[in-house]
C-alpha cells in the first residue's frame, strides 16, 4: 500500500558525474487504509532551492578536466516528473515539468536565479488508483542544458506535445499540460523562473476524506559528495500530529537543513464519498443525474469497480424511494377526496415501497457485511433515506400504521421457526390489522400482500389451535341445553377480545350450528305446545259459550226490566267483550305464521295462551261478582 516516489536526477547523458538524490528519511504513517482509499494526491516541496548554486559548482569543481567541457556555457536546470502505472494515461509515458531555473555563468562561478520562497508543488489531486495499482511510481529527472544542448531540451518538449495528441480522448487535466509546455517555452525564452501550476486534477467532487499516507525526504548532491546526516525527531512528532496536512514553514523549521536543497515529497491518500441526498432532493430528475455522473466517472476511470457497482445498487435504491414519495403524494390525494377503496390501495402501495426499501436496506447489510466500501460510505447513506421515510411515515395515523405493519412483518420474517405466546401472537395482529387494506383478491397479485397473508395465517392458525379449536368442535357437537346455551355465550364473549379473525369466524359458524340445531328444538318444542293449546282452546270455546247463553238467559229473566242496575249492565258489557274475544280467539288459533320460525311461533303461543287464561278470568270474574248468573249446570 506504499505509495513509491522513485527521484532519478542526471545532467546530460555524457556526464559521469551528476546530481543524485539522495533518500535521507522516510515516514509511513500509522493509520490503517483500506481499499475504498482510492485517490492519491502528491505535493512536493523544494526548500533550500538557492543551495542549487552550492551543487552546480560543487559539481563543476570536482569533475575531472576532461569533462567539465560539459560544464560550460550551463544555461538551466530543468526538473520534469514523469507518473508511471497510471492507468489514466494509457500507454503514453507523459512527462510533464515541474521547475527550470535560469543559470548565470557571467561570474566566476554558477549562480541560480531562483526565488527565495518557493510554494509546494501539487503535481497530482485524487489521482484514481485501479484496485490492482496502489503503488504509483514517478521518475523525476533533473537535467542541466548548455547553450549547445538546446536541440535536446526542445525535443523533450515536442515528444510530450506529440504523445499528448496521441491520447484517443485526452482528459482536460492533461490537456492544461499543453499549455504549461508554453509557459515553459516561454519563460526559457525570457531565462526566467519557470514553475509548474496545472495540478492534475481529476475528479472535482467535494466529498472527500483526505489524509497524510507517507513523507519522502532527499536530498540534492553531487553524486560524489556524501550527505551530512538529517535530524527527524522533530520531523516525525510534526508528521504524526499533521494527518490533514503541514504548512512548509512548519516543515522547514522541524527539519531544519540548509547544507543542500532537498525536496520533500507528501503523499496523501483520499477516501471515495458519495454524493449525499436528502430526502426532498430526491427525484426522477436527481436520480437520472446521478446513475449519468457515475457512469461518466466510471468511463473515465475516476471511480474503482468496487465503488461503481455500489453507486449502482445505490441508485436502484432512490428509485425506490422516489417510487414510495409519488405514491406518498397519491395517497394524501386520495385521503383528501375520501375515498374509502382509493385510500386502502394507495396507502398499500405506500407499504409495498416502504418494506422493498426496508428489505433492500436489509440485504445490502447482509450481502456486504463484509465490504469495506459498503460499511464505511454506503450503508449510512441508506440509513439516511430510511430515515427520511420514516419521517415521512410519521405524518398521520395511517401511514404510521402502515410503517409498523411493515416492521412487523420484517420482524416475522425473521423469525419463522419462533413459537409466540398466545399474548404475542395478539400483539402482532394488532399491528397487522391496524391497518384497511384492500381484499384479499387485490393481496393476492402483490408479493407483499401475499407475504401478509401468510404471516397473518401463520399467527392465526396457531391462535386458533391453542385458544379456541376444542371449545368449537365441543360446541359443534353439543345437545342445546341450559348448560350448553350457557358454554356458547362465554364462547361467543371470549371471541370478542381476540383480534384474531379467523377465530372469530370459526367461533360464528359453529355457533350457527349449534344455534340452528337450538332452533329445531325450540321450534319442536313450539309445535307441540301449539297443538295443546288449540285442543284447549277447542274445549274451552263450547263451555264458555254455554256460559255464555246461560247468563244471557239469567239477564232476561232476573232482570226483566228495560233500567238495569249499573252494575249488572256493566257485567252485562263485560259479558260481551268476552265473547268477542273468544271469536278473535279462534280467529288467531286458526292462523299461524307462515314462516317456520320458533321465535314467531313462540309468539303466536304466548297470544293464545294470553287470550286462553284472559278469557278464563273473566268468566271466572263475573260469576265471582254476581253468582246468579252462573247458576247453570
Amino acid at each position: 500500500m506504499c505509495l513509491l516516489i522513485l527521484l532519478c536526477f542526471a545532467t546530460t547523458a555524457q556526464a559521469q558525474d551528476m546530481i543524485e538524490t539522495r533518500l535521507g528519511y522516510n515516514y509511513v504513517d500509522k493509520f490503517e487504509f483500506s481499499d475504498e482509499w482510492q485517490y492519491l494526491t502528491t505535493d512536493m516541496y523544494l526548500l533550500n532551492a538557492g543551495q542549487f548554486t552550492q551543487v552546480i559548482n560543487e559539481l563543476e569543481q570536482g569533475t575531472t578536466k576532461a569533462r567539465r567541457r560539459d560544464y560550460i556555457n550551463l544555461e538551466s536546470l530543468f526538473i520534469s516528473a514523469q507518473l508511471k502505472n497510471a492507468k489514466l494515461f494509457g500507454q503514453q509515458p507523459i512527462v510533464y515539468p515541474l521547475f527550470n531555473f535560469a543559470i548565470d555563468n557571467s561570474k566566476k562561478e554558477y549562480t541560480t536565479r531562483i526565488s527565495d520562497h518557493l510554494d509546494a508543488i501539487r503535481i497530482i489531486d485524487k489521482l484514481p488508483l485501479a484496485a490492482d495499482e496502489r503503488n504509483i511510481d514517478a521518475v523525476i529527472e533533473a537535467k542541466l542544458f548548455t547553450s549547445d544542448s538546446r536541440e535536446v531540451f526542445f525535443n523533450i518538449i515536442a515528444n510530450q506535445l506529440t504523445n499528448i495528441g496521441k491520447l484517443a480522448t485526452p482528459q482536460t487535466a492533461m490537456l492544461s499540460l499543453v499549455g504549461e509546455f508554453g509557459n515553459l517555452i516561454r519563460n526559457v525564452a525570457k531565462r526566467q523562473e519557470y514553475k509548474f501550476s496545472s495540478t492534475i486534477r481529476l475528479y472535482e467532487g467535494q466529498n472527500f476524506d483526505t489524509r497524510l499516507h507517507s513523507v519522502r525526504v532527499y536530498v540534492f548532491v553531487p553524486s560524489f559528495a556524501k550527505v551530512p546526516a538529517l535530524r527527524t525527531a522533530r520531523l516525525t512528532e510534526l508528521l504524526s500530529n499533521s494527518p490533514q496536512g503541514f504548512e512548509k514553514q512548519k516543515l522547514e523549521a522541524a527539519l531544519n537543513f540548509k547544507e543542500y536543497p532537498v525536496l520533500v515529497v507528501a503523499n496523501y491518500k483520499s477516501l471515495y464519498k458519495m454524493d449525499a441526498l436528502t430526502g426532498s432532493e430526491i427525484s426522477s430528475e436527481t436520480i437520472e443525474r446521478r446513475r449519468v455522473r457515475i457512469e461518466q466517472a466510471y468511463s473515465a476511470g475516476l471511480v474503482n469497480d468496487d465503488a461503481y457497482k455500489q453507486e449502482k445498487f445505490f441508485v436502484e435504491y432512490l428509485r425506490n424511494f422516489a417510487d414510495l414519495k409519488q405514491n406518498l403524494n397519491s395517497y394524501r390525494l386520495n385521503y383528501k377526496n375520501n375515498s374509502p377503496e382509493a385510500n386502502a390501495k394507495t396507502l398499500f402501495a405506500v407499504i409495498q415501497d416502504y418494506k422493498r426499501l426496508k428489505t433492500l436496506a436489509r440485504q445490502r447489510d447482509n450481502e456486504f457485511a463484509r465490504n469495506s466500501t459498503y460499511q464505511r460510505i454506503f450503508k449510512g447513506e441508506y440509513q439516511s433515506i430510511l430515515a427520511s421515510a420514516d419521517g415521512y411515515l410519521e405524518t398521520d395515523h395511517n401511514l404510521k400504521n402502515g410503517k409498523e405493519l411493515v416492521n412487523t412483518l420484517l420482524e416475522l420474517d425473521q423469525e419463522q421457526s419462533k413459537p409466540f405466546t398466545v399474548a404475542q401472537r395478539e400483539f402482532y395482529l394488532n399491528k397487522l390489522y391496524s391497518v384497511e387494506l384492500p381484499g384479499p383478491e387485490f393481496l393476492a397479485t402483490t408479493l407483499e400482500g401475499e407475504a401478509f397473508t401468510r404471516q397473518v395465517n401463520r399467527l392465526e392458525s396457531a391462535q386458533y389451535n391453542d385458544l379456541f379449536a376444542k371449545e368449537v368442535s365441543r360446541l359443534r357437537e353439543a345437545v342445546p341445553s341450559e348448560e350448553t346455551i350457557a358454554q356458547r355465550n362465554a364462547l361467543l364473549d371470549k371471541s370478542s377480545t381476540t383480534k384474531c379473525r379467523t377465530c372469530r369466524e370459526e367461533v360464528k359458524q359453529s355457533v350457527r350450528v349449534f344455534n340452528q340445531r337450538l332452533e329445531e328444538q325450540q321450534l319442536e318444542k313450539e309445535r307441540a305446545r301449539r297443538l295443546d293449546l288449540g285442543q284447549q282452546i277447542e274445549r274451552n270455546v263450547i263451555v264458555w259459550l254455554k256460559q255464555d247463553a246461560c247468563m244471557d238467559n239469567a239477564f232476561k229473566t232476573q232482570f226483566p226490566t228495560d233500567t238495569l242496575p249499573a252494575h249488572i249492565q256493566r257485567l252485562r258489557e263485560k259479558k260481551e267483550e268476552l265473547k268477542r274475544e273468544i271469536y278473535e280467539l279462534e280467529g288467531i288459533q286458526k292462523t299461524p305464521p307462515a314462516d317456520p320460525k320458533s321465535d314467531l311461533l313462540k309468539e303466536h303461543n304466548q297470544r293464545l295462551a294470553g287470550r286462553l287464561k284472559l278469557l278464563e278470568q273473566g268468566y271466572a270474574d263475573i260469576c265471582s261478582a254476581e253468582k246468579s248468573l252462573c247458576g247453570c249446570e
